[in-house]
C-alpha cells in the first residue's frame, strides 16, 4: 500500500518495459508447444525404447500437464514482478516499490536533495527503437542506497522530470525556525 504525504502529488509511475514482460511470455509459449513438436519427430524411437504399453499416451499427458504447470508458474511469478515493480515519482521524493520474491517486498524513499546523479543506460538498437534501458539514481548519503531499475520505459523522460524536481527542490529558500533563547 501506497501511502503519501499530506499535499503530495504522484507525478509518474514508472515500470519495466511492456517489451520485457512480452519476451518472457513468448519464450515460455515456445517451450510449451516445443515438447509437442519433439514428440511428433521422435514419437516412434519414443515408443520403441520405453514400452509402457497402452498407458503411454496417460503418462505423456501427465509429464506435459506438470511441464504446462511449470510454466504457468513461472509466467506468473514474472508477471508479479513486472507488475509489483515499481518506482513512484512524485514531487516530493522517488518511491521505490521491489518485489524480491512472491512474499517479500522491499520499499525505498529517497528524497529529491539527497539526489547525486542520475544515469540513464540503453543499449543495442531494439532498446532504442523502443524507447527503454537501466536508470541509476545516486545519492549524495554514503549510508543510503542507490536506486536502479533495468529495462525501464522511456529512461530519458524519467532522468528529465527527476531532474526537475531536483532543481525545485534545489530552488527552494530555506525555512529558519527562529527559537526563542
Amino acid at each position: 500500500m501506497l501511502h503519501l504525504d499530506p499535499g503530495e502529488n504522484i507525478l509518474l509511475e514508472v515500470r519495466k518495459h511492456w517489451f520485457v514482460f512480452f519476451a518472457h511470455g513468448f519464450f515460455l509459449a515456445v517451450a510449451a508447444v516445443l515438447p509437442l513438436i519433439l514428440f511428433g519427430f521422435f514419437e516412434y524411437y519414443i515408443r520403441q525404447q520405453f514400452s509402457v504399453g497402452n498407458s503411454f499416451e496417460i503418462l505423456a499427458s501427465f509429464v506435459y500437464s506438470l511441464w504446462l504447470l511449470t510454466l504457468w508458474i513461472s509466467f506468473f511469478v514474472q508477471w508479479t514482478n513486472y507488475y509489483l515493480d515499481v518506482w513512484y515519482i512524485t514531487d516530493k521524493r522517488i518511491i521505490d516499490i521491489e518485489q524480491r520474491s512472491m512474499f517479500y517486498r522491499e520499499v525505498s524513499n529517497l528524497r529529491f536533495d539527497k539526489i547525486q546523479d542520475v544515469t540513464i543506460e540503453v543499449r543495442g538498437i531494439l532498446a532504442t527503437f523502443l524507447d527503454f534501458g537501466n536508470i541509476k539514481v545516486q545519492t549524495a548519503s554514503e549510508n543510503s542506497k542507490d536506486f536502479f531499475m533495468s529495462y525501464a520505459a522511456h529512461p530519458d523522460r524519467i532522468r528529465k522530470l527527476i531532474f526537475e524536481q531536483h532543481n525545485k527542490v534545489a530552488e527552494r529558500p530555506l525555512k529558519v525556525i527562529p527559537h526563542d533563547k
